[in-house]
């Protein structure tokens, strides 16, 4: 029997083609918007399960809050938290910190010191963390491979760029960074996978740089120098708040003393592993970050666009009802049962959706590499290729189906036989109701979903174009030299190197600095004004510089002389400090010339500069400090354009003659600074195709409805012409309910547009004002996409010979 229903189901289906071709290219391309949605939502939820201890493994967060200041909550401390809690706290089983190398390592091959390559995923690491992580090694014992003094674990990959095919174990490299010698490989482990929040190519043991770095060989600085990421894995079925309240004693106990002045709090987090990507509102150093908040709005998307599509189907199921009037009559007249008929209309749902369903899939398959592409990151196992898929999958298919199949299943079976055999349908008032509600509907998202869009890139090009307070153009930047412990060329050789760049045509000027725009800041931490109190503590930001790095990026001095300022310093005083107009009105200075000469907690300010943002424009322009120093870790050159590859190998050459045993490597800034707004674009990239998809499939379901209309119209349209009825007035005739309809929808989406933009933009610290042009605009393009979707069909009904179309009947 059931087989008979399918039978007659496809035959069905086949006779209307138009229709069906219609609802396949409508769900098919909603099916595969939304499995390329959810493959990414997917993706994103990924991060970290591959772990076999997730369940139990967690990040340490340090939410700290001082008298008169914000909270801030850091993954980041000092390295003598996680042993102490270790020792205080019962239910830890493993403890393991990370330090990053923040400046990136330069390694080498000492068989071949001039093939030098910067690398960054570099970290040091605790011997817990590979036992706590599932980082497997393919070459090493992993209970040993952290515990050797001057010993290196490598990734395939790194392992293979500097040994080739030979066999690295035992093998040796130079690696200068926070520490600096020669390292004996003692392990390698397979490339991290694309879904770790940590990315890295080289280990290090913890223990070195505790031995050998000069911050913290003093046990003082295990409190005080907060760069370390702390993970615990805690025993099965343990209480994790009360171990976080464990935890915060453990930091209040041992920093109380120094908190009290500052009447600062502390309160510890346990972050579980698995949620570490998606918050990117506590973000570690090089973590790789997304957001809840994109992935929740893509899975909105993702659903709203299925729901088009079955919408779609609705409407031309619902709308060819009048036409197949007759075909339920016989069927009835012969007796067919309502039960049976509403069977028979379901199966050509399922029909029509199992097709549909099969096509989305391969489509979907196919653009998986597109997806990882304008996603910017590589999807490696399909959403439909994992158990849980086919779980859920059934559940999601019959629940379309019910949703798209059950009404025009309860319409068409519940005409009446003898209205039904004289081709009437009393009832079918509330169906042609429903039909306008749908398309309002459906232009209302999309109309939401354009006005979205457009804000979206509005935001983008705003925060993309904005007045920085300094400029970016034609210059690069090169990290300084480092070098091994015994390296005889350790000379100062900045100022030379420096002074012969300037004698390049190419080059205007030279500067150095402890970071460059776009780049996190080289120190973080608080000050006030010396004779305050340590409750007046306000957080600051910022680095060395050296007195070419303000005109060269064109940041300018409101109060005081750099003329003026001397690198001859007294023993036992400060450098000299700088510090921005935010800064100086923190401090609780009216004037920015009020704040020069004043002593801080770091020295004396010797002048205060405009404001400037040194970040994104997610962030607002907050207290900026500089100390004046000959010597950092970046150099930043202002280049010519013209013949810059030229100026750029002459540079290359100086670089390698004054320190060839260091890497040349070099980056403009203004491209570096973009590099922030990454996940924005990635993010603009997604929603203008998803939206774009979506007016589509609305687009679409126009079309075929007016193709409905226009057939239900074919003697009113033929009589209007004889009545003298211009081809004008017969496509105003067709499209003007429609275009109702399209404006309503208008006026509905533009309060919750409004509304939802405000929330996205919520996000940001410089952000537009959505003015009424763009719903406007939004509107009008609505308008002008649907006037195009019905045109063709009212165009060709108007040029119709009326005779013909009279005919017809």
């Amino acid at each position: 029997m059931l087989k008979n229903y399918f039978k007659i189901a496809i035959r069905s289906l086949v006779n209307q083609r138009g229709y069906f071709l219609i609802n396949i290219a409508g769900l098919s391309v909603g099916i595969t918007c939304c499995l390329l949605i959810f493959q990414y939502v997917a993706f994103e939820y990924s991060f970290d399960d591959f772990n076999e201890n997730a369940p139990n493994l967690y990040r340490v967060n340090v939410t700290t809050v001082s008298s008169g200041d914000d909270p801030n909550t850091t993954p980041t401390f000092g390295w003598a938290m996680a042993p102490m809690m270790a020792q205080e706290t019962p239910e830890v089983m493993r403890f393991a910190r990370l330090h990053p190398e923040y400046d990136n390592a330069i390694v080498s091959n000492p068989t071949q010191p001039a093939k030098a390559f910067e690398e960054e995923g570099v970290y040091y690491a605790d011997p817990a963390f590979l036992q706590m992580f599932s980082y497997p090694l393919i070459s090493g014992d992993p209970s040993l491979a952290l515990t050797e003094p001057e010993t290196i674990i490598l990734s395939e990959s790194v392992a293979k760029k500097y040994f080739g095919s030979k066999d690295p174990m035992g093998q040796t490299l130079d690696v200068r960074g926070w520490i600096s010698g020669k390292f004996r490989v003692s392990g390698i482990f397979r490339d991290i996978p694309v879904n770790s929040h940590l990315q890295f190519d080289i280990l290090l043991p913890m223990a070195d740089l505790l031995q050998k770095s000069q911050q913290y060989k003093d046990p003082i600085s295990g409190w005080d120098w907060k760069n370390f990421i702390t993970y615990v894995q805690l025993h099965p079925e343990i209480n994790v708040a009360a171990v976080e309240q464990k935890f915060t004693d453990v930091i209040l106990e041992n920093k109380e003393a120094d908190w009290r002045p500052t009447k600062t709090t502390a309160n510890v987090n346990l972050q579980p592993v698995w949620d570490i990507h998606l918050n990117k509102d506590i973000a570690a150093p090089k973590a790789t970050m997304g957001s809840y908040r994109t992935v929740y709005f893509f899975i909105i998307i993702g659903l709203i666009t299925l729901l088009i599509a079955l919408v779609n189907y609705i409407n031309l199921a619902t709308a060819r009802a009048l036409n197949r009037a007759r075909e339920v009559g016989v069927r009835k007249a012969i007796g067919a049962g309502k039960k049976q008929l509403i069977i028979q209309f379901l199966c050509e749902s399922v029909v029509t959706l199992l097709i549909a369903t099969t096509l989305g899939i391969s489509l979907a398959a196919l653009l998986i590499p597109a997806l990882s592409k304008v996603a910017d990151t590589t999807i490696t196992h399909p959403l439909w290729t994992g158990p849980h898929f086919w779980t859920v999958f059934p559940g999601i298919f019959l629940s379309a189906t019910l949703l798209a199949g059950l009404y025009p299943a309860f319409v068409l079976s519940s005409f009446k036989p003898v209205a039904a055999l004289k081709g009437k349908a009393g009832t079918f008032a509330a169906g042609a109701r429903l039909r306008r509600g749908l398309v309002v509907f459906q232009f209302a998202v999309s109309i939401v979903m354009l006005v979205g869009t457009m804000i979206v890139h509005s935001q983008l090009n705003h925060m993309r174009n904005m007045d920085l307070g300094m400029n970016l153009e034609q210059i690069l930047t090169v990290p300084s030299p480092r070098f091994l412990p015994d390296d005889t060329n350790k000379t100062d050789r900045i100022a030379p190197f420096l002074q012969e760049l300037r004698q390049l045509p190419g080059v205007w000027q030279t500067a150095t600095s402890g970071s460059v725009p776009g780049r996190d800041f080289s120190f973080t931490g608080t000050f006030r004004k010396a004779m305050d109190d340590p409750s007046a503590n306000v957080s600051v930001s910022g680095g060395p510089i050296d007195t070419n790095f303000l005109s060269l990026y064109g940041i300018e001095l409101v109060a005081g002389d750099l003329t003026e300022i001397s690198y001859s310093i007294p023993e036992g005083a400060t450098p000299p400090m700088l510090i921005n107009e935010t800064a100086a009105l923190s401090l609780g200075f009216d004037k920015p010339a009020d704040a020069l000469g004043e002593k801080l907690t770091f020295g004396r300010v010797a002048g205060v500069l405009k404001d400037f943002n040194w970040s994104s424009g997610h962030q607002a322009r907050g207290n900026i400090m500089f100390q004046l120093f000959q010597r950092n870790s970046q150099i930043s050159i202002k280049v010519n354009t013209a013949n810059l590859s030229q100026t750029i190998t002459s540079i290359e050459e100086i670089y390698r003659q004054h320190f060839p045993s260091n890497p040349f490597q070099y980056a403009f800034v203004d491209e570096q600074f973009e590099q922030q707004y990454k996940n924005d674009q990635r993010f603009a990239r997604l929603f203008a195709i998803f939206t774009t998809l979506a007016i589509f499939i609305a687009c679409l379901g126009l079309f075929g409805l007016t193709v409905f209309s226009v057939r239900q119209r074919t003697k009113e349209i033929g009589i209007r012409k004889v009545m003298g009825a211009s081809i004008s007035n017969v496509v105003a005739l067709l499209s003007g309910d429609y275009i109702k309809l399209v404006l309503i929808a208008s006026a509905i989406a533009t309060p919750i547009a409004w509304y939802v933009m405000n929330r996205w933009l919520e996000d940001f610290a410089y952000r537009i004002e959505i003015r009424w042009w763009i719903f406007a605009l939004g509107a009008t393009l609505s308008v002008g996409l649907a006037l195009l979707t019905i045109s063709f069909q009212s165009i060709k009904a108007a040029l119709m010979n009326p005779v013909k179309s009279l005919r017809s009947e």
